[in-house]
C-alpha cells in the first residue's frame, strides 16, 4: 500500500510536521485493517483465519477505496467479508476507532520522521537543477527565448504564444514605451509585446482619397457646338442633357374611382392554367367562389406550414446550470494554494488551462469580493466588457454572479462551524476530524435541503454520546437556519 514516490508528513511554516492528504488516508487504512482484526480475534476466531480475512479485506481496499470519506460507505462490503452483521461492526468501528487511529497515527509520524531524519542530504548535478529543485520553477515546455525589440520573452514557435517579463525589466520597459502603469485606468493593460509592434512599425503611407464615382464626360454634342460652331447651318441647335419632357406628357389626373395609378405602365396578362378554368373565369360567381378558385394548395401534395426552426440551447447555460457548491470550493482551494506559496507562475499556466467559463468564475469571484468590502462594483460595464470579449451572455454572467454570491455562504458557513467545533473537548475534536468529509459532503448538496439533513442524521445515528450528540445536532441547525436565510432561490 505504501508508495515511496508520495508524501506521509509535510513540514508547515510553523515548523511542525503534519499528515498530508495521503498520510492522512494511510492512517484510516491502517486503522480499519487493525480494528477488523481485534474484532475477529474478539469473536475467538482462528489467528490463521483472522490474517487471511485481513488479507481479503486488505486487498478490497486497495482496490475499491481512493479517498478517506469512501470507508464508509463500503460498511456492507466489509461486513460480508467480516462474516459479523453490520450494526454489530458499525457499533464496534465507532467504539474503537478513534483510540486504534491515535496509535496508527502516532507509530505511522514517528516512522516518517526517522525515515527523514536518515535521509541523506539531496545531491545536484548542477547549480540549476538545484534552484529547480528548491524553488519548483522550471522552464516552460516548448517555449524558447526570442529577442522582441528590446525585450527577451519566451515564445512557443508551435502556437505563437508569448510569455512577457515580469518586475523590474517589464517596468522599464513600460517607462521606455510610455506605457501608464496606473492600477486605476480604465483600459487593460497594454501587452509590452504590442506596443514595441506598435512602437518600431513603419509609418502608415498616405493613401489618396479616390473617388467610386466617376467624372462625368463632357456631352460629344457640346463639343462639336464648341468646336464647329461657326460653320454650323441649319436651325440653331440647343444642346440639352437628358430626355426632353415634351416626349413624355405627364399623364392627366385620374378620377378617384380609378384604382390605376400612375406607376403601373404595364398590364399583366392572365395566367391560363387549363381551358376549362379559363373559361369559367369569365363567369359570375360569388365571392366565396372566387376565393376557392385561388386556392391551389389541395391540387399539390406540399406541406405550406413552415416548419420551426429548432430551438438552440446555449451551452454556456448548461454549463451554469451543473457547476456546484464542490466545484466552486474545489476552484477556491486550488486559487489558495497558489497564493500561499506565491507561486505566480503556477497561477498564470493553470489560469490559461480553465475553460471560458471557469476563468469567468474567477475574474466575476475577485469582483464579488471586493463588493463584500463596500468597494463599488460597476456590474453593467463589467457584463458588457466580458460578453464583448467572449461567448458567455449577459444572462450567463450574471447567473455565475449569483452562484457564486450562494456558494459563498456556504463556505462562510463552514469556516463558522469549524470554529464551533474548535470549542469542544479534544475527545469531539476527534470525532470532527473523523466526521469533517462527510460533513463538508452534505453541505455540498445545498439547496437539496432534504439530502443535507438526510446525510446530517447518518452522522449523528453514527455518534453514540449523548453529549457529543447534542452538540453536534446544535451546530448542524444553526448552520442550516443560516443558510436558508442567506442563500438566494
Amino acid at each position: 500500500m505504501s508508495d515511496g514516490s508520495k508524501k506521509v508528513l509535510e513540514k508547515k511554516a510553523h515548523g511542525e510536521y503534519e499528515f498530508t492528504a495521503y498520510g492522512e488516508f494511510l492512517s484510516y487504512f491502517h486503522a480499519h485493517i487493525d480494528i477488523f482484526k481485534k474484532l475477529l480475534k474478539s469473536r475467538k476466531m482462528d489467528p490463521a483465519k483472522v490474517e487471511e480475512v485481513a488479507k481479503q479485506i486488505k486487498s478490497y481496499m486497495t482496490g475499491n477505496i481512493k479517498k478517506t470519506d469512501q470507508f464508509f460507505e463500503h460498511l456492507p462490503q466489509f461486513s460480508t467479508m467480516l462474516g459479523v452483521p453490520q450494526n454489530e461492526v458499525s457499533t464496534y468501528l465507532n467504539s474503537n476507532f478513534i483510540e486504534v487511529l491515535n496509535k496508527v497515527q502516532e507509530k505511522l509520524k514517528a516512522q516518517e520522521l526517522e525515515k527523514i531524519s536518515n535521509a541523506p542530504a539531496p545531491s545536484f548535478a548542477s547549480a540549476a537543477e538545484e534552484i529547480v529543485e528548491r524553488l519548483q520553477v522550471t522552464h516552460p515546455k516548448d517555449f524558447v527565448f526570442v529577442q522582441k525589440g528590446i525585450l527577451t520573452v519566451l515564445e512557443n514557435p508551435l502556437t505563437g504564444e508569448i510569455i512577457e517579463p515580469r518586475g523590474l525589466m517589464a517596468e522599464s520597459a513600460k517607462a521606455a514605451l510610455s506605457i501608464p502603469t496606473s492600477a486605476e485606468s480604465e483600459k487593460e493593460p497594454v501587452s509590452l509585446t504590442d506596443a514595441l509592434a506598435v512602437a518600431n512599425a513603419p509609418p502608415t503611407p498616405v493613401v489618396k482619397k479616390q473617388s467610386l464615382i466617376q467624372e462625368r464626360d463632357k456631352s460629344i454634342l457640346l463639343e462639336i457646338v464648341e468646336t464647329f460652331g461657326e460653320s454650323l447651318t441649319g436651325e440653331l441647335l440647343e444642346v440639352k442633357i437628358g430626355p426632353d419632357p415634351k416626349d413624355n406628357p405627364l399623364p392627366e389626373p385620374t378620377s378617384k374611382n380609378n384604382t390605376t395609378t400612375a406607376s403601373e405602365e404595364y398590364e399583366i396578362e392572365d395566367l391560363e392554367f387549363d381551358d376549362s378554368d379559363s373559361s369559367s373565369s369569365h363567369s359570375t360567381s360569388s365571392p366565396s367562389q372566387t376565393e376557392d378558385a385561388d386556392d391551389f394548395s389541395q391540387d399539390i401534395d406540399v406541406d405550406f406550414e413552415e416548419e420551426e426552426p429548432p430551438v438552440t440551447v446555449d451551452p454556456n447555460l448548461v454549463r451554469l446550470e451543473s457547476f456546484n457548491v464542490k466545484e466552486f470550493m474545489d476552484l477556491v482551494q486550488t486559487i489558495t494554494g497558489f497564493q500561499t506559496k506565491s507561486d505566480q507562475v503556477g497561477y498564470q499556466n493553470w489560469l490559461r488551462g480553465l475553460s471560458e467559463f471557469e476563468k469567468a468564475v474567477v475574474s466575476l469571484r475577485t469582483q464579488v469580493l471586493k463588493e463584500q468590502k463596500n468597494e463599488p462594483v460597476d456590474w453593467n460595464s463589467l457584463f458588457q466588457m466580458m460578453s464583448s470579449k467572449s461567448d458567455l451572455s449577459r444572462e450567463v454572467l450574471s447567473g455565475i454572479v449569483k452562484k457564486i454570491k450562494n456558494f459563498q455562504i456556504v463556505k462562510l458557513t463552514l469556516d463558522r462551524m469549524i470554529q464551533e467545533f474548535k470549542k469542544g473537548s479534544p475527545e469531539f475534536m476527534q470525532m470532527v476530524k473523523m466526521a469533517w468529509p462527510h460533513i463538508q459532503k452534505a453541505f455540498f448538496e445545498v439547496p437539496n435541503y432534504t439530502q443535507v439533513q438526510t446525510i446530517l442524521k447518518g452522522i449523528l445515528s453514527r455518534v453514540n454520546d449523548e453529549n457529543h450528540k447534542r452538540d453536534f445536532s446544535k451546530i448542524f441547525t444553526m448552520a442550516l437556519n443560516f443558510i436558508q436565510t442567506k442563500f438566494q432561490a
